[in-house]
């Protein structure tokens, strides 16, 4: 019985086989051997080997009309014309994301990948705020580092298409993996990868240096809760950054006691792990210029609190940091790149967790500007933290724009699906340079209102100042209204939950969708070198400030 079911099975699937490649031998007029199709669930079927050489090729559709990208034609040619003959046959079948696996086109590469590139003719979409000849280039590169990997292939060459950059951030993006706690036997070599030909050199090395810096984001995020503590956060900043020339301050919790952060200290009473307190400089620019202040919201395990999470809810919960790991992340770029700007980093550093000494519902603190807060609800820790660390740096360094970076409400993931990070800004100027940094990067933002109309919602309490709960159910917007109350300038604040944590499904090619993201550190980066540019579209600030309590 057992051997009649077996045979049965694979006759089945030999079956399966036989007429899945049949139907691309129709398609095609040449004896070559039909490429393999993409059906690959994302596991790595084959020990890398560096000895094995990949290529990734781009071939263009518009409608159901393929064409060759420019480096695929000089394989072409070289090849005597079998990449065209491979076309022919993916003209029913080759789709967004998917690449196909030739093994004959050229002695010196074990496989070549053709993947899907899109129109010619595509440039920035208005409508999608979103340059896709640029998104296209990563999900080609992306798609087809990812199948050769999947091949053993320890040594990929990507064609570079009309955007050497974003085919350097693609393919570094899909070579990463996280594998540090698996035994040294089953840990992988890492994939080298490459531009193919010499064109955009410079622009290569610039998308790599980016696509680095968001690698180390996911690591940092990535780590579980008991091996990156507030503590293991400073040490890897320390370790990383220091050597860039960029200044780090880690302060333990007598400094925060004395510097009187007491909402943030209401969140970190809570563990045995003790609170840090982060500050990083980098001087880029003129002594004279300004600094650009980013606040980074680094709780590093996040139960809730009393208000305790789901378990289901706590798994991605070690990502709570990856508002700090993105701004540090972005600080390794700029220090690579040597940016001409000034960026000051600061960071409340410690978990959210149950205990006796735990901050309780019904409890009010005091914020580092004087103003009091009733804690409404304890999983609603990002914003007391945030407040203390905004207050204290625009006191401190006195910034011509202030940026704060977090997973700070579950809402903005339900209001986009994953697909767009949460953006508030009271400097039109400042919003469309994020704009235009998500529509470069591919990591896009939507910007939600900051009306006056939530903030009545968070201060409606005649005992107190500020409720960290507050009313109604547009929970990114009452964040984004409680944060307003301690900024004095020019702000945006980028509420990074949806994308900042695990990619899950939505993912694009050249990110693991059971990963941290480290999203969106090249927006960040991006954003951050256009105003060191000064160029056309760029921030401006306002000239005069209305009066604010923001500070004390």
């Amino acid at each position: 019985m057992r051997s009649s079911k077996l045979l049965s099975c694979v006759r089945n699937t030999i079956q399966r086989r036989y007429k899945s490649d049949a139907l691309v031998v129709r398609s095609c007029s040449s004896s070559a051997k039909p490429p393999e199709k993409d059906d690959s669930c994302g596991e790595f079927e084959l020990k890398l080997d560096s000895n094995k050489k990949g290529l990734v090729l781009g071939i263009h559709q518009k409608d159901k009309e393929l064409s060759l990208s420019k480096a695929a034609e000089e394989v072409d040619q070289k090849s005597g014309g079998k990449i065209s003959q491979y076309m022919n046959q993916l003209s029913d079948e080759l789709k967004r994301g998917k690449a196909f696996i030739v093994t004959d086109v050229l002695p010196e590469f074990t496989a070549v990948a053709l993947s899907w590139m899109g129109p010619k003719e595509s440039a920035y979409c208005e409508l999608e705020s979103l340059d896709e000849a640029r998104e296209n280039v990563r999900w080609c590169a992306g798609a087809g580092v990812r199948r050769l990997m999947e091949r053993g292939c320890g040594a990929v060459l990507v064609d570079v298409g009309s955007a050497p950059d974003a085919a350097a951030e693609a393919a570094e993006l899909a070579a990463w993996r996280f594998d540090l706690f698996k035994a040294p036997d089953d840990r992988r070599p890492a994939c080298n990868v490459g531009p193919f030909g010499a064109e955009g050199g410079d622009r290569w090395r610039e998308g790599a240096v980016r696509a680095r810096a968001q690698n180390w984001a996911r690591y940092l995020s990535d780590m579980p809760a008991n091996k990156m503590t507030p503590a293991d956060v400073a040490q890897a900043a320390i370790d990383r950054l220091c050597c860039l020339g960029i200044m780090i301050d880690a302060h333990d919790r007598e400094w925060i006691e004395a510097q009187r952060m007491k909402a943030f200290l209401a969140v970190a009473r809570g563990s045995c792990t003790e609170p840090m307190f982060l500050e990083c400089s980098y001087k880029g620019g003129n002594d004279s210029s300004p600094p650009v202040l980013v606040v980074a919201k680094g709780v590093t395990f996040d139960s809730g609190g009393l208000c305790l999470k789901e378990c289901e809810s706590m798994t991605e919960n070690r990502g709570s940091m990856a508002g700090a790991a993105v701004a540090l992340a972005s600080l390794d770029a700029l220090a690579r790149l040597k940016v001409p700007i000034n960026v000051n980093v600061v960071i409340p550093l410690c978990e959210n967790m149950v205990s006796g000494q735990c901050m309780k519902v019904g409890d009010v603190v005091q914020a580092l500007n004087g103003l009091s807060i009733q804690i409404e609800n304890t999983d609603f820790e990002g914003r007391l933290m945030m407040a203390d660390a905004l207050v204290y740096g625009q006191a401190v360094y006195k910034p011509s724009l202030v940026v704060d970076v977090a997973t700070f409400t579950k809402g903005v993931l339900m209001a986009t699906g994953g697909g767009a990070f949460g953006c508030f800004s009271n400097n039109d100027s400042a919003w469309r340079v994020v704009r235009r940094a998500g529509a470069l990067s591919g990591d896009r933002p939507w910007r939600f209102p900051l009306w006056q109309y939530y903030h009545a919602q968070i201060s409606n309490d005649p005992a107190v100042d500020l409720r960290n709960k507050g009313s109604g159910h547009a929970t990114p917007c009452l964040g984004a209204a409680f944060l307003k109350n301690f900024i004095c300038g020019d702000w945006v604040h980028m509420d990074i939950t949806g994308v900042g944590k695990v990619a899950h499904f939505v993912a694009p090619p050249y990110l693991d969708p059971r990963r941290m993201t480290g999203r969106p550190c090249r927006t960040l980066t991006t954003m951050l070198t256009h105003i060191a540019s000064g160029g056309k579209d760029n921030y401006v600030a306002r000239s005069a400030q209305p009066p604010t309590k923001c500070m004390k």
